[in-house]
């Protein structure tokens, strides 16, 4: 029977979910929750369990049921499993290799994230959330895609439409129409793209796509998937960035360790996506009537792997509430997925957040939080700050 899931609220997990986790992973790591009409699975072994069996845990919804992604962007890799989501995937993934991305990329972040440092640089105190994090991860995933970034405000908006419509767990009309107006403005532009990249390819992911030589995918599929590229790529960088940046300026003894250390950067980046999990959740659907800790789950229903909750459980991390850049298991964490649907644009994210992360300490070396103006993660799907103020160069 369950009791914990009661008293879960949608404020408790946008503000203060952790402590609702420990005593999830502790007591109850099945937990049904009336608010959302939804299971919560938190503990790492469950969780990891059933994002590798796609046979028994589906990404596919049962009929009638609502899935505000696939609502906002049609069917895409998030909302298919097997033969289909390979072919799609397959397709998807080749242009985001690693060593491909480092090839093609490095010096188009780097640049990046060095004039928006220098812009920085000049203001007492500024937002790094929007001046930054937002700007670097909004203007890689448009150059690697191979839009033009006429407008950023354009793609900052569209980007907003779709978190909301993504997010809309009470099915709000207004959202869910926003969401999908905003996906028909999308689609004509990367039509209008992948039209150009037909007769003149480039090294864009987009291009590579369109060209790759397995590609049998319709052009709805690829602006379905390009869709969720995109939002994926903003909301996955954006909160990365930040989430890294506030962990490390509320650590100064470990921010200090980073700026004398560099080389310690990769494992801080991988335990703040640990420690803060820019994506809380992924949502799964039984094939088929499931026991899980002595539970009953039954075919079809709502089931959200707590991938924060399993980034926090005491079985694999010691000490998982505490911040540790030296932690030697910081990469095991679960938030990019795991299974068929881990983040391919992994990558892309972490290379990113390297170099932009590298860039702003290196310009702002006595950079500190704003104590006027405190912020923190937040959020119940996708988590981050909702502004992050410092002061760049305080006396």
């Amino acid at each position: 029977m369950t009791t914990l899931g009661n008293s879960i609220t949608l404020n408790t997990l946008s503000h203060t979910p952790y402590p609702t986790f420990q005593q999830l992973l502790a007591t109850e790591p099945v937990a049904w929750v009336p608010a959302f009409n939804m299971w919560l699975v938190t503990r790492y072994a469950d969780v990891t369990a059933i994002l590798k069996d796609a046979d028994t845990y589906t990404m596919v919804p049962p009929p009638h049921s609502h899935n505000p992604m696939q609502d906002t962007f049609g069917p895409m890799m998030l909302s298919i499993d097997g033969p289909a989501h390979k072919q799609i995937r397959d397709v998807f993934m080749e242009p985001f290799r690693p060593r491909q991305v480092r090839d093609w990329y490095t010096d188009v972040i780097q640049k990046i994230a060095t004039a928006l440092t220098l812009e920085i640089a000049q203001q007492e105190t500024v937002d790094l959330d929007s001046a930054f994090s937002d700007k670097l991860a909004i203007y890689t995933v448009v150059a690697a895609l191979g839009l033009e970034v006429n407008d950023i405000e354009r793609f900052r908006d569209w980007y907003a439409d779709f978190g909301a419509a993504i997010g809309n767990l009470s099915n709000d009309p207004a959202l869910r129409a926003r969401g999908q107006a905003t996906f028909a403005k999308f689609r004509a532009l990367v039509i209008d793209q992948i039209e150009t990249l037909r007769d003149a390819p480039n090294q864009s992911i987009l291009s590579g796509i369109v060209h790759a030589p397995d590609n049998a995918l319709t052009t709805d599929q690829i602006v379905s998937n390009v869709a969720l590229t995109f939002f994926g790529g903003v909301e996955t960088a954006t909160a990365m960035l930040s989430n890294t940046l506030w962990a490390l300026l509320k650590h100064p003894d470990q921010l200090a360790a980073v700026r004398q250390t560099p080389a310690l950067l990769n494992n801080a980046l991988e335990e703040a996506l640990r420690w803060e999990a820019p994506v809380q959740s992924a949502m799964r659907f039984p094939t088929r009537d499931v026991r899980i800790h002595g539970v009953d789950i039954a075919k079809g229903d709502k089931l959200y792997c707590m991938l924060s909750a399993a980034n926090r459980d005491p079985r694999v991390f010691s000490n998982p509430d505490v911040f540790d850049i030296q932690r030697p298991n910081a990469n095991k964490h679960l938030s990019f997925a795991y299974g068929p649907h881990f983040c391919f644009g992994a990558p892309l994210a972490r290379l990113e957040a390297t170099l932009g992360i590298a860039t702003l300490l290196q310009h702002l070396p006595a950079m500190q939080l704003d104590a006027a103006r405190p912020s923190q993660p937040i959020g119940h799907e996708f988590r981050a700050p909702a502004d992050l103020w410092v002061i760049t160069n305080p006396d």
